[in-house]
């Protein structure tokens, strides 16, 4: 097994999942977040 491919293929899906997480933010509303800071 290729450390460097496997590598390379964890970031790509850390990456992507970032990118999930911004849409989903989008799709929740900002006003959903401003109410988690306030609890926390």
């Amino acid at each position: 097994m290729n450390t460097s491919a496997y590598y390379t293929y964890l970031l790509l899906l850390f990456k992507n999942l970032i990118y999930f997480t911004i849409i989903a933010f989008y799709l929740l509303g900002i006003p959903a977040l401003c109410g988690n800071g306030k609890s926390f």
